[in-house]
């Protein structure tokens, strides 16, 4: 929410300013002059105010990347609800159905406290694959933001994240994540590191590391955001290349469009660029906020 005490203070500065000035020049007496101070003190508290409005919103929870996470956390309090919606050639991209097609994901997150939020997923498999179309399984997620934005170096956000899983080799799994981001005016650079530990159905664990670094740039203000992200994975003892996909992905913030307040849509897509990634993917989500 905008900080309304922020721009108050701002307007009062700026329309303190004027005032003095006005008080100055009281002494011509002219009513025009008079007139055109007080057009002059409105327009100023209108700027002061607009700009503290701004500069609250650049600090907004949203979504720039498909697959890269931001080191942001839900408001205290707040509900979000969000929809993802991935389509991809095998299940090699994150949270895509395994052996190809669509999968969907409903997720409800909520803010613990200020800096603590958990979320609930469940997520559908749309596929023609062996197993067709069925309820996949669910995760549970919590992030933990270590500081206020801007206050360190670089924004830090743990993450945790437990799935129990319907579909694939895997009945379950457990991940730790590190997320670190920056923002730099209209633009935020964002890079995620994690561990992931699958139980295999056949017997014994899978342990791989994942990756993701993303950049990307506020058109104008936070209600269009453009990005470029890359991310993949390296499976423990795997005899081939990484895993790696590249593409774009492109945000809208509708609070910021028109009369949709804390609605969100992110669009992403692209193409992996070692061997085992050849497979191209696109991911839809869109976020409600309560």
């Amino acid at each position: 929410m905008p900080d309304l005490d922020a721009a108050a203070a701002v307007a009062l500065s700026l329309t303190g300013f004027e005032n003095r000035s006005q008080n100055q020049n009281s002494g011509q007496g002219a009513m025009g002059l008079g007139q055109r101070e007080r057009n002059r003190s409105l327009g100023a508290a209108v700027i002061g105010i607009g700009l503290a409005l701004w500069a609250s919103s650049a600090w907004a929870d949203g979504r720039a990347y498909g697959t890269t996470y931001q080191a942001a956390t839900e408001e205290k309090g707040e509900l979000e609800v969000e929809n993802w919606l991935t389509g991809a050639g095998d299940g090699e991209v994150g949270d895509s159905a395994p052996g190809g097609g669509l999968r969907e994901m409903l997720e409800l997150e909520y803010g613990l406290t200020s800096r603590w939020d958990l979320a609930l997923y469940n997520m559908l498999d749309l596929s023609k694959a062996e197993g067709g179309s069925r309820y996949a399984g669910l995760k549970v997620e919590s992030r933990y933001r270590f500081s206020d934005p801007g206050a360190w170096p670089v924004d830090v956000v743990g993450y945790l994240e437990y799935q129990w899983r319907r579909a694939g080799d895997a009945d379950q799994s457990l991940e730790a994540k590190a997320i670190v981001a920056r923002d730099f005016g209209p633009w935020n650079v964002a890079g995620n590191l994690s561990v992931e530990v699958e139980r295999l159905l056949e017997g014994g664990f899978n342990p791989e590391m994942e990756y993701a670094l993303g950049v990307s740039r506020q058109l104008g203000g936070p209600a269009v955001t453009v990005g470029l992200e890359t991310f993949g994975h390296l499976e423990h003892g795997a005899a081939t290349e990484p895993y790696l996909f590249v593409g774009p992905a492109i945000s809208f913030d509708f609070g910021h469009l028109g009369p949709l307040d804390e609605l969100w849509l992110t669009l992403a897509g692209g193409k992996g660029l070692t061997t085992p990634s050849e497979t191209p993917y696109a991911r839809a989500i869109v976020g409600l906020e309560f």
